[in-house]
């Protein structure tokens, strides 16, 4: 598990791409990320919650939508790694993960199931956290 500490949140796949959360809440991929805040909850499980410092809001997974959302309340996020420093974000012990669709700015981060090696742009789902010194 990272430390708790500031990130920018950079797509493995579509990697001019950075979570930025727009004034209204959505959040999407952008070519300048913002900084998030990750604290740590539990180690050993993986969870944390992510705290956007520019719209002073929680990074959140929707449970009506399953889109990617700011929110004054905290949501306590899963982070699970298969090596190489790429992570994917989900809710805890749900196989519906953050994924960025497409290489273009504005585009939302959507929740869906993980998708699998055999998919041609399976590498949308993994994330690499950037440390803000």
């Amino acid at each position: 598990m990272l430390p708790s500490g500031d990130y920018k949140i950079q797509n493995f796949l579509h990697n001019n791409r950075f979570v930025h959360m727009e004034a209204v809440g959505a959040v999407v991929g952008f070519r300048d990320g913002d900084v998030v805040q990750l604290l740590v909850k539990d180690e050993v499980l993986g969870l944390a919650t992510l705290f956007d410092r520019l719209r002073d809001k929680y990074i959140t997974i929707n449970r009506e939508t399953g889109d990617v959302v700011g929110s004054v309340e905290p949501q306590v996020l899963q982070f699970s790694t298969e090596g190489d420093g790429k992570y994917v974000i989900h809710k805890m012990d749900i196989n519906e993960v953050w994924v960025l669709n497409e290489d273009e700015d504005f585009t939302p981060i959507v929740t869906a199931p993980a998708p699998p090696p055999s998919a041609r742009d399976y590498e949308k789902k993994y994330w690499l956290f950037v440390r803000i010194f």
